[in-house]
């Protein structure tokens, strides 16, 4: 049976995502609060905030754990360059290790590298690898098998988050075109065991991007083989899980790694993935104990979800927008961008139709990143760039109204019927069609709400064959950047079609200038402010990453990049 807890705890829960900046991590660290368990006999428990927990001393840890989680549907695939979303970020952090990773703790700490050490500037850095990291198969992991995933990764074409390249010496140049010579990348093999790495500026959050599935090494006799990805039969990895089956549309299953140098710490023996395309069906699974973790869960439930003590609210700095193909006739023109955009009521979006209490967004960059110097929040600097209440709604919307008068379509006559485009998810089809609502009400436009299984979806996205799509960004790093470049033109998660020169500027001046001065910060106020202008995009609310928890298993937490990992999970006997 599952516990109750009351509202006042849920909403506590909610407001610690939301506010972040009370607790700013401190440079290479993911903070998250510390778990609860309870017993099913509590009135009200604490909420549960997906971060490990050290074990309560009247509980015992059950020998072994056999986890069943379900958290997506079929991924495309196990390659840490095209990891799309949290599942399968979820599930290269099981089966891959990079230079630093996340500890049991939530922290991160070195990796496969047992040592870093820095230049005099920052700059450089050098990383001697571990003599015991190994791959599945028992061969080695060297210094070479990071510099040929880097390289290979920046150059893919859909690969994910490669806009974090930027960081590196060279990297925007590889990205955007005018250096060919992929190996001008400012990473090295010394030796088998010494990777060199040199970075645009110095970098605080350097840690925290080396954690991300882009830069995981590779093998590049794995990965030369066809479809390597998708069968434990090809799937080499290094990290604390590997891939031992692989049911097409049915579950995915990983079992810890023999060969992994700290098998010690990874609790969980076996990781069964049942696969799902919608959010009730999870529910379903969970509700029917089939699994012990699941999210997305549907919308209709977050109005009771206040019922539950399951609940995990995990700390993410999460932004819900829509993305506007701007390579489309209807939607080129930037003033038909912002009349739409002006004609959404965002507070009713965070609130009444998720039946939550998010926060609507009053800009891209949420609370909770410290602006230049470490001092001061960013948000707070940056202002407001939407109107966020119930109050000024009405005056929005006549000022869409006027604008798309301006532009030949009052009363929405003469525009065409619009189309917003969503993976199968309750979230995301329920707050399309409350937008949909609001552009007929409120603009005269016509538009419909269209679900599409996630990779359909992905394909339609990179083609270019969307109108409209509805998402969520979360930042992969604790800086306000890390929403920015997402609509930089080499990255995956820019769906828009939309490059602007003056954009692209000051984001190129961000990662040139060392992360903490008052000149990198000018460049990303100045970024955010132009694609406010340019409304290529449009932020509806700020919400945590929610997900249930079976109170039993401890060690399950999903940090602040979004990421959430289950090789330290475990279950209690008692």
């Amino acid at each position: 049976m599952k516990i109750k807890f009351t509202a006042m705890l849920l909403a506590a829960a909610l407001m610690a995502g939301m506010l972040t900046s009370c607790g700013e991590s401190a440079p290479g660290t993911v903070s998250t609060a510390p778990s609860s368990t309870a017993s099913s006999k509590a009135s009200a428990v604490k909420t549960v905030s997906s971060a490990a927990s050290s074990q309560p001393a009247d509980r015992a840890y059950a020998s072994q754990t056999a986890l069943d989680v379900s958290i997506g549907p079929e991924p495309q695939s196990l390659d840490p360059a095209y990891s799309t979303g949290a599942d399968t970020d979820a599930y290269c952090a099981a089966t891959f290790e990079g230079l630093y990773k996340i500890d049991e703790s939530g922290n991160v700490v070195l990796g496969q590298a047992e040592k870093a050490v820095s230049s005099k500037d920052k700059k450089t850095w050098t990383f001697t690898l571990r003599q015991d990291a190994k791959w599945s198969d028992g061969k080695s992991v060297t210094a070479n098998d990071f510099v040929y995933a880097w390289q290979r990764n920046i150059l893919l074409q859909n690969a994910e988050k490669k806009e974090l390249f930027a960081y590196i010496q060279n990297g925007t140049a590889i990205l955007n075109g005018t250096q060919t010579d992929v190996k001008a990348l400012g990473v090295t093999a010394k030796d088998a065991h010494t990777l060199q790495v040199t970075l645009a500026a110095p970098c605080d959050f350097f840690s925290q991007l080396l954690v991300q599935p882009i830069f995981m090494p590779l093998r590049e006799d794995v990965v030369s083989k066809q479809n390597w990805s998708r069968s434990p039969d090809t799937f080499v990895c290094n990290g604390p899980m590997k891939l031992t089956q692989w049911n097409i549309k049915s579950n995915i299953t990983f079992e810890r790694s023999t060969t992994y140098y700290n098998q010690a710490a990874v609790k969980a023996q076996k990781l069964n993935c049942t696969l799902a395309e919608d959010d009730n069906s999870r529910l379903s699974a969970y509700d029917n104990n089939e699994c012990e973790f699941a999210y997305p869960l549907p919308v209709q439930y977050y109005a009771r979800i206040r019922e539950r003590g399951d609940l995990n609210a995990a700390q993410t700095a999460t932004t819900v927008c829509l993305q506007f193909n701007t390579k489309n006739a209807a939607l080129s023109d930037v003033q038909v961008r912002k009349a739409l955009s002006l004609a959404i009521d965002r507070d009713a979006l965070a609130v009444s139709t998720t039946g939550m209490r998010f926060t609507a967004a009053s800009a891209f960059v949420p609370t909770g990143f410290a602006d230049a110097g470490g001092k001061g929040d960013f948000r707070a600097k940056g202002g407001s760039f939407y109107e966020v209440t119930a109050e000024t709604y009405p005056e929005s919307a006549q000022r869409a109204e006027t604008l798309l008068e301006q532009v030949g379509y009052a009363n929405g006559k003469g525009f065409p019927e619009v189309t917003i485009t969503v993976p199968i998810s309750t979230l995301y089809s329920t707050v399309a069609n409350a937008v949909a609502g609001m552009w007929k009400a409120k603009l005269g436009i016509n538009c419909k709400v269209e679900q599409q299984p996630y990779s359909t979806y992905l394909d339609n996205c990179r083609k270019g064959n969307v109108q409209v799509t509805l998402g969520s960004l979360t930042a992969a790093y604790r800086d306000p950047a890390a929403i920015l470049d997402k609509f930089t033109s080499g990255s995956g998660c820019n769906i828009t079609g939309w490059s602007d020169s003056a954009f692209t500027k000051q984001m190129g001046k961000s990662y040139q200038s060392s992360t903490a001065s008052a000149a990198r910060f000018q460049a990303l106020h100045a970024a955010e402010t132009r694609l406010v202008e340019e409304a290529p995009a449009t932020p509806l609310f700020y919400m945590p990453t929610i997900s249930l928890r079976n109170p039993k298993v401890n060690g399950i937490f999903t940090a602040k990049n979004g990421i959430t990992y289950f090789a330290y999970a475990n279950t209690f006997s008692g």
